[in-house]
């Protein structure tokens, strides 16, 4: 499965990350069908680096024309005039192989736990992170999803 392959490969390499997005939140209970993994990390040059090298690896592209590290440099710039949210890859061969990197947070401030899944331990964002996360964005499903994970707690 998609999910493993991603984690084995972030292991390997050495990269930190965790699941957030709809992911995170069918790992935390609640019934959400998802089409992407969203994961957030270590939001610098080097890491951004390692995470485009370990994804071309696998087989996934990114969907912008730009490097790491003019995603790194330009970040302010792309977020404020182009409103990124996320650096988007995509398997052009298997497009259900897809992957945001959510660069609006960045790993060292969230809490992250380990979730036990089908698929092993994996790192996921906190419920309370998760929940404030979701809750910036005013995304009609985000706000569904922030519901839903407040009756969690």
């Amino acid at each position: 499965m998609f999910l493993k392959k991603i984690q084995e490969q972030f292991s390997r390499e050495g990269i930190p990350f965790a699941i957030v997005g709809g992911y995170a939140v069918a790992i935390h209970g609640i019934a959400r069908g998802t089409f992407d993994l969203d994961v957030i990390t270590e939001i610098s040059e080097g890491n951004l680096t390692k995470m485009e090298s370990a994804l071309n690896s696998i087989g996934l592209n990114p969907i912008l024309p730009v490097s790491a590290k003019e995603i790194f440099q330009k970040l302010a710039f792309y977020q404020k005039e182009k409103n990124l949210v996320a650096w988007n890859f995509i398997n052009p061969n298997k497009q259900r192989e897809s992957l945001d990197i959510v660069l609006t947070e960045d790993i060292r401030n969230c809490r992250i736990i380990q979730a036990t899944t089908d698929f092993g331990s994996l790192p996921v964002i906190s419920l309370e992170d998760l929940i404030r996360m979701k809750s910036k964005t005013g995304r009609v499903q985000d706000l569904e999803d922030v519901k839903a994970l407040k009756k969690l707690k």
